[in-house]
């Protein structure tokens, strides 16, 4: 197995929280993030308060590793940014960063955008 095999399921094995920090650091170091898309629009979990949660991975790979039947796509980390902040006035909607199979990190749409520019200030 390669190395970057090896780190993905280093990563993937982590806690929901860890996942979510190596998330926004390497969005914010590669200035993308990655997304799941089918014949219905992006990939997303429901979850049991009605809130509509994107899935949301840090790199082309974890989102292979985890596609299934969907299709991994990049959005460049402004692009993303200007979504999520014409989305902030539907609480509603909300992201699940790095699912596994067996859990993911929910966050707000407010929170995401916080902590995006939180690190990629770090790069700037």
């Amino acid at each position: 197995m390669s190395k970057l095999m090896n780190k993905i399921k280093g990563i993937s094995n982590a806690s929901p929280e860890k996942r979510y920090k190596n998330f926004i650091s390497t969005a914010a170091d590669r200035e993308e993030v990655w997304l799941l898309e089918n014949e219905d629009g992006y990939a997303t979990w429901d979850d049991a308060r009605g809130t509509i949660r994107l899935i949301v991975y840090p790199t082309q790979e974890d989102a292979e590793m985890f596609a299934e039947n969907d299709k991994p796509v990049s959005i460049e980390i402004k692009s993303f940014l200007h979504r999520c902040v014409d989305q902030l006035e539907d609480t509603e909607i909300g992201f699940l960063v790095y699912p596994n199979g067996t859990d993911g990190y929910a966050v707000s749409t407010d929170q995401m955008i916080k902590d995006l520019v939180d690190s990629l200030m770090q790069y700037a």
